[in-house]
């Protein structure tokens, strides 16, 4: 009989300690995977194509960029070093849904479609085109006999395109790239042009005179993460929030979005 309520004590305390261990365990390998593993391998993985300049590149062979920075600043807001994953962005959302790695930092358009299977941070760049001048007479939608500089082939010319075929021809003149744009810019062979902000960001930092015109297109960059990340999430966004107001995110910026000096011919 002792030996009866002796097993029955024991029953009921593993039980009453397995009731107390459930309770007081946390909740985070349930409700965000992908966290819990973060914090139990001690590394955040981020994946990256290497072929986004200026928000990402490898340089003396290591990763470097815009959103690389950005991910080491995601690495220390859980308290974690980084592992830079590269990547190829046609395949970035099948890789991150099979593990590969933890989240996508890569200049990441907001991709909606893809929200069956991945979850979006709030944007910290919109890298839409911008129209660029040196007067304040500039309408872009107003067509008239001032040529407008864009690098063929690029966002600009797709929309200088796309509204000739609307009937609002605009003079363009093409260049190879971006830095021949910005030197005809400089040099005076053109007095206005159309890009990413990425770029005019960059050209308005060498040369304050700049004018920038109101965003022509969207382009909003994001984080990308697993759908399942609901408290990653939020930390990324809170990291996010704080870097724009301690003025980290503006310090990147202008690290990265620069644009070489241009050194104009001089004339005969």
């Amino acid at each position: 009989m002792r030996i009866a309520r002796s097993v029955a004590r024991a029953i009921l305390l593993l039980y009453a300690l397995a009731v107390v261990f459930t309770e007081c365990a946390p909740t985070t390998a349930v409700a965000d995977p992908t966290l819990a593993r973060i914090r139990t391998n001690g590394q955040l993985r981020v994946g990256y194509d290497p072929g986004s300049f200026p928000f990402t590149t490898i340089r003396a062979g290591q990763p470097a960029g815009y959103d690389i920075d950005l991910g080491r600043a995601l690495g220390q807001a859980i308290g974690v070093p980084v592992l830079f994953v590269p990547t190829g962005l046609d395949a970035a959302y099948d890789e991150l849904q099979q593990g590969h790695f933890d989240l996508i930092a890569s200049a990441m358009p907001y991709a909606p479609e893809q929200g069956w299977r991945a979850r979006f941070s709030t944007v910290y760049y919109n890298n839409g085109l911008i129209p660029l001048a040196r007067t304040t007479r500039y309408d872009p939608t107003v067509a008239d006999d001032v040529p407008v500089g864009v690098v063929l082939g690029s966002d600009g010319d797709t929309y200088l395109r796309s509204r000739a075929r609307a009937g609002q021809p605009t003079e363009v003149r093409y260049f190879d790239t971006t830095g021949q744009l910005w030197e005809a810019l400089q040099c005076g062979d053109v007095s206005r042009i159309i890009s990413e902000r990425s770029t005019t960001d960059a050209m308005q930092r060498a040369d304050a005179t700049l004018i920038a015109g109101p965003a022509l297109s969207d382009a909003p960059y994001v984080i990308v993460l697993p759908y399942d990340a609901l408290y990653l999430t939020d930390i990324v966004n809170t990291t996010l929030a704080t870097m724009q107001a301690d003025g980290r995110s503006a310090r990147i910026a202008e690290r990265w979005l620069t644009i070489d000096p241009v050194v104009c011919p001089t004339p005969e």
